[in-house]
Order: structure tokens, then C-alpha cells, then sequence
């Protein structure tokens, strides 16, 4: 903290500074006038300013008063007056004009004067991190790897804001490809240790036989040729550690991993001291982890430890809205300038997408590659084999021709239900935000809803319950 002591008597600014001292990591400078005030405060990044009302022998002085003023309108500088105890009058128009508090000369002692200074530090470094959590909270800092605005991908984001606040472990899953890793590199990051490290272990990947030493770590001589090896757990510090296919982790590892989350200590292999794990675990997983419980393959107790937090990562085919921002983004990393056209666009769309957002990444990756033109039509999907022929088929007639096809009574009506069922379902229950996905208005939605409770005697069976009225 830099305080300045601004007094025009050098004897008052020593009686303080000679306070100030008990604060060993308080830095202080001093000024005589409210000119050296002001040059002080252009060469230092002052934190709080003392100054005394009256910077001269003359009684009607108003420097202090001004230099209050002055940090208050135009700086972060916390001003606190000095003065005495018979001129009221002037600690009431530094109130007034922004003082934060006054001190008497008459009392100046460190049992005064500290308890202010260090009740200022406190809230400064609170100040500071509220502005570090907003801006890492807000929707432009977001990792560019995150992309898309559908009603799915909103959703994500909110949860991963929420989620990187704690420091409880969180479980990341859903579908291989849907993005999980750049999900824990986003939760990461929001955090409250962002410069920590973030540390990968594929509990997948590795042999069974290596996995406990890559984890807690080995001592010199804890088998045939071992010399001391930090384990991730250690080197995480206070980071987070990512343990991707943790469904794979062997069971007896399970044990020793609950151990960790329940306690926050570990032995490394061949050690006898009890470390400390300071960081946060993520897991993540394309695999049912409650079916592996009911087949013995994964402890339940380790389960709802690691689920504390859930964050369900949307599969491609959930947020086919995004496709086209998407397409967007690889596009920029191809070596060359690549354009497709609305109707290949809309292909891509209509297109199922079973390995989700790396299918997608790597189709264009093939484009870039094998397709010759750079404006890449239907057609172009069609020679490189990339899509089926019923998404490029085009659009609207090829999706008319299977709904004709579906063996149901009234198809006109059930596609209407359908199409309203899965708005509200992709907007949250959202009356307003399923309208405009749909592209009409809000009242058509309400009622083709009141026509199917009067048809159905109650609710209407296909619209989810929790439906919002704005």
C-alpha cells in the first residue's frame, strides 16, 4: 500500500510517518503543498492520501479541501484528513467533498491511525479481486474455443461461470467430441488460480502398472531403478488437475483417489510423509459413470464425490444453430481462403453429427485438403463423400419427403406440436425465446398449447412442464 502524508509542517508529517512505521510493507511519501501533492500523486500509484485541511499558516487555506476534491473526482485515491479537533466546521465540507474519514491531531496514536490503514488494505484487495472475478466472468473473456450462441451453448457457459467459482471437484461430461477439454481449460480459467497450472492426466492412456506413480508420485529406491518423481498431484500446486477417461482408472487407484478428495493428503509411492494437495480436481468422461457403479467397475463413493459438480457438455446435434459459427471458426485456421454456400451451409445443418464438434472440425480439415474450388457448393460435399445424401438433398423438400414417409395419422398437426415441443424444450421452457426460434409470434405458440390441453382433457403430453411465461 502507498500512503502520501501531505501536511505543510514537517514535523506533523514525521509524527506520522513515525506511525506509519509499525506497517513494514507500507510505502510512504510526503508533501509539503498541494503542488508537490499533485506531483507525488503524477510519480506514484498512491492508495491513500492524509492530508492535513490546511496546507499553510494562512486560516482561510483551502488547498486540502481542494486536493480532496480533486482525488475524488478524478482518481481512486482514498483521502483521509488530518486536523484539529476545534475545526469541525471544515471536517464537515471534506466530508462533504469526499473525505472517507478524519483523524484529530489531538489523538494521532498507532491504535488510531493503523486500524484505518490496514481496514483500507483489506477492502482494496477486495475491490481487486471482484474486478478480476467480473472480467473473468464476463462473456468476452470466454476461451475462443467455446463457440456458438444457441440456446444449449448459453446454458453451458452459465454453468461453467458458476461451477469455476467453487473450488469443489467438478465432473465433466458428454459425448466424445463435444468439446470436454476445452470445457475444463474454460473452468480453469475462470477460476480463482488462472496463472496455476493446469495439468492433463489420461487415466486411458496409461498402463495400470505406471498410473500410481504418475498420479501421487515415487521416492528414490521404491522399486528397481527409481529415483524421486513429483506426481501430478503435487505438481498441480494450487491448479487444477485434469483427469480425462477417469471412468478407466483402475479400482484400487479409486480407493486412494477418494482418500485425496475427502481429505486433501496423499503418500507418494515408497514414501512414508503425508503430502498435501492444494489444487482442484476436474474429471471428465464420455461413459455412464452410474452404470459403471451398478457393474462394480467404478466405487460409488468416488462418484459422488467427483459429481459434486456436474457440467453436461451438449452433443453437436443439440446445438445445430452453432454449426454455422463454427464452420466460421475452422475455416480461419485453414491455410487457404475456403467460402461454402447457404445451401451447403444448410446440408451441414440438417446433417447428424455422431462425433459431434472433431467431426465436423475434421470434415473441413478434408475439404481444405481434397476439394479443388474454394467455393464449396452441395455438390462439392457430394464428390468428397463428407455428408449423406439425404442432408444434402437439400433442405426443405428432402425433410418433406420424410416426414411423408413416417407411418402416423395427422402429420400435419403432430409436426406442429413436434416443432413447438422442441422450441420450448431448446429455449428452457422460454414462451418468448421458442416464438422466436420459430419465427412467429408468441401468441401462436399460446394457442396451439391451449388447444392441445382442450383436446387432451389437461396438459398438453408433448410440451415439458416448466414452461415460463415471459
Amino acid at each position: 500500500m502507498n500512503v502520501l502524508i501531505v501536511d505543510d509542517q514537517r514535523s506533523a508529517r514525521r509524527i506520522l510517518s513515525d506511525i506509519l512505521h509499525v506497517m513494514p510493507d507500507l510505502v510512504q511519501h510526503e508533501a509539503g503543498s498541494l503542488e508537490e501533492a499533485r506531483q507525488q500523486l503524477s510519480r506514484h500509484p498512491i492508495d491513500v492520501a492524509l492530508i492535513d485541511i490546511r496546507l499553510s499558516t494562512n486560516i482561510g487555506n483551502q488547498d486540502g479541501l481542494t486536493l480532496v476534491s480533486e482525488l475524488r473526482a478524478h482518481g481512486s485515491v482514498i483521502p483521509i484528513v488530518v486536523t484539529a479537533a476545534n475545526e469541525m466546521g471544515k471536517i464537515r465540507a471534506a466530508m462533504r467533498v469526499g473525505a472517507y474519514d478524519y483523524i484529530l491531531k489531538d489523538d494521532l496514536c498507532d491504535e488510531l491511525v493503523i486500524p484505518i490503514l490496514q481496514a483500507l488494505r483489506t477492502r482494496g484487495k477486495l475491490e481487486q479481486e471482484v474486478r478480476e472475478l467480473r472480467a473473468r466472468c464476463s462473456p468476452d473473456t470466454i476461451p475462443l474455443g467455446l463457440i456458438g450462441a444457441s440456446p444449449a451453448m448459453q446454458q453451458l457457459l452459465h454453468v461453467i461461470q458458476r461451477v469455476a467459482l467453487s473450488d469443489r471437484p467438478v465432473l465433466v461430461h458428454g459425448p466424445t467430441g463435444a468439446g470436454k477439454e476445452l470445457v475444463v481449460r474454460a473452468i480453469h480459467r475462470l477460476g480463482a488460480h488462472p496463472a496455476e497450472p493446469l495439468l492433463d492426466l489420461n487415466c486411458g492412456a496409461i498402463p495400470d502398472s505406471l498410473m500410481e506413480s504418475m498420479l501421487f508420485g515415487h521416492e528414490r529406491g521404491s522399486f528397481t531403478g527409481a529415483d524421486h518423481k513429483e506426481g501430478y498431484l503435487a505438481a498441480a500446486r494450487q491448479g487444477t488437475l485434469f483427469l480425462d477417461e477417469i471412468a478407466e482408472l483402475p479400482l484400487p487407484l479409486q480407493a486412494k483417489l477418494l482418500r485425496v478428495l475427502e481429505t486433501g493428503r496423499f503418500y507418494s509411492v515408497g514414501s512414508t510423509t503425508e503430502k498435501k494437495f492444494a489444487g482442484r480436481i476436474v474429471a471428465a468422461t464420455h461413459a455412464d459413470l452410474r452404470d459403471r457403479v451398478k457393474q462394480r467397475l467404478f466405487r460409488e463413493d468416488l462418484y459422488y464425490r467427483i459429481e459434486v459438480l456436474s457440467v453436461r457438455v451438449p452433443a453437436l446435434d443439440e446445438r445445430k444453430d452453432d454449426i454455422p459459427a463454427l464452420l466460421s471458426h475452422f475455416l480461419k485456421q485453414q491455410p487457404r481462403p475456403l467460402r461454402f454456400t447457404t445451401e451447403a451451409v444448410d446440408a451441414l445443418t440438417l446433417s447428424s453429427w455422431p462425433g459431434n464438434v472433431r467431426q465436423l472440425r475434421n470434415l473441413i480439415d478434408r475439404v481444405a485438403v481434397f476439394c479443388e474450388e474454394d467455393l464449396i457448393t452441395p455438390e462439392s460435399l457430394r464428390r468428397l463423400g463428407a455428408l449423406d445424401e439425404s442432408a444434402l438433398d437439400g433442405t426443405l423438400p428432402a425433410l418433406s419427403r420424410a416426414i411423408l414417409r413416417l407411418p402416423i395419422q395427422n402429420k400435419l398437426e403432430t409436426m406442429q406440436d413436434c416443432l413447438i415441443s422442441e422450441a420450448v424444450r431448446a429455449s428452457n421452457g422460454n414462451k418468448s425465446a421458442a416464438a422466436r426460434l420459430l419465427g412467429v409470434h408468441r401468441k401462436a405458440i399460446d394457442r396451439r398449447l391451449e388447444r392441445g390441453e382442450e383436446e387432451d382433457g389437461g396438459a398438453h403430453a408433448d410440451v415439458p412442464a416448466g414452461i415460463e411465461e415471459s
